[in-house]
């Protein structure tokens, strides 16, 4: 501790001689720091790069740590690794070096991810919840609903709810068309697959596209809207009184800026909402749509060898009638 303290003393540039003269200390204390102070050991020495062995021993283990960062059990493999590894490279560099590689391994991951667009606005809707501030004086949980146009990222309808779930999910989508165009196919978490969800959608011609279980990217678009309301309300802190209105108003700001305001690059430098406004409908027939889509999920279930709920037969049967009638384009694998 009395090295540490020396070396701040010596770092806020202060004489280390003329500070123990003012703070008095006793004759043996200061001997022992002039002593500390000639010899050099109160001053960091710059660390050393590592040597060319030391390297080639880091990317001998960087590349054992790729080949498992494939396989399922990533964090078992590594324990009989580092201990294989115990005495040449410390515990601290070796979780450095799991880090950077898990990191890399989940970047790669996502680069393979095939990414596919919608060709045209009001083809899907999605919905999704976020869970809003709390505030100082409301400490329940409030959240916001909200269904966003796929292809052009606009936010199409909005509202928020003290509850989630099914039935708070269904009246978001109620209330969705009733004042908005539908869409061809509409996209939901399996919170709201229920038999009462696809019987709304169906009545009103419109294809079920439920999300696959534990794959957030499948959600991908208003994954990341969610993460634009969340950064819109950090900076406020945690010690607001957000009344319901007040979120309300601040929402409407967020959606204003995000989605009118902001230029965005793929719309040629409009906003989202002009996108929404001004880029062309599909020309398809909602009716055979729909009536493709029910055939083939219909087949799907039938088969002999079938495995898959009524839930993802809709989810196979939606995606490729979607492949089917044009109204997706499939990108190079990319970062998304």
């Amino acid at each position: 501790m009395i090295v540490e303290t020396g070396r701040e003393i010596q770092g806020l540039g202060v004489d280390l001689r003329g500070y123990l003269g003012v703070v008095g200390v006793s004759p043996s204390t200061y001997g022992h720091w002039i002593r500390e102070e000639v010899a050099g050991r109160l001053v960091e020495l710059p660390p050393r790069p590592p040597s060319a062995a030391t390297l080639a021993l880091w990317a001998e283990l960087r590349e054992k740590m790729k080949d498992l960062a494939h396989r399922r059990h990533y964090t078992f493999g590594l324990n009989p690794l580092c201990t294989a590894y115990m005495g040449r490279v410390s515990r601290v560099k070796f979780r450095e070096l799991a880090r950077d590689v898990r990191a890399e391994a989940n970047r790669e991951k996502r680069k393979n991810w095939l990414r596919y667009e919608f060709t045209h606005p009001d083809v899907a809707h999605s919905l999704d919840l976020v869970e809003l501030p709390r505030g100082v004086a409301y400490s329940g949980r409030r959240y916001m609903a909200r269904i966003l146009d796929d292809c052009t990222r606009c936010t199409v309808w909005k509202a928020i709810s003290r509850n989630k779930g099914l039935y708070v999910g269904i009246a978001a989508v109620q209330s969705h068309l009733e004042k908005n165009p539908a869409p061809l196919v509409f996209k939901f978490d399996l919170e709201f697959g229920h038999p009462g969800m696809e019987t709304l959608l169906l009545s009103k011609k419109i294809a079920p596209l439920p999300n696959p279980p534990g794959s957030p990217w499948f959600n991908g678009k208003n994954e990341r809207a969610n993460k634009d309301v969340q950064s819109w309300f950090e900076p406020f802190g945690s010690d607001q009184d957000w009344a319901t209105e007040e979120l309300g108003k601040e929402l409407n700001f967020c959606f204003t800026e995000v989605d009118e305001l902001w230029e965005r690059e793929e719309f040629g430098g409009g906003s989202r909402r002009k996108a929404y406004a001004e880029l062309p409908r599909a020309s398809v027939d909602r009716d055979a749509f729909l009536q493709d889509t029910t055939a083939y999920r219909r087949a799907l279930l039938m088969r002999p060898d079938n495995r898959l709920s009524p839930m993802q037969a809709w989810r196979v049967a939606t995606k490729d009638m979607l492949k089917k009638f044009g109204l997706v384009r499939y990108g190079d694998p990319q970062e998304v």
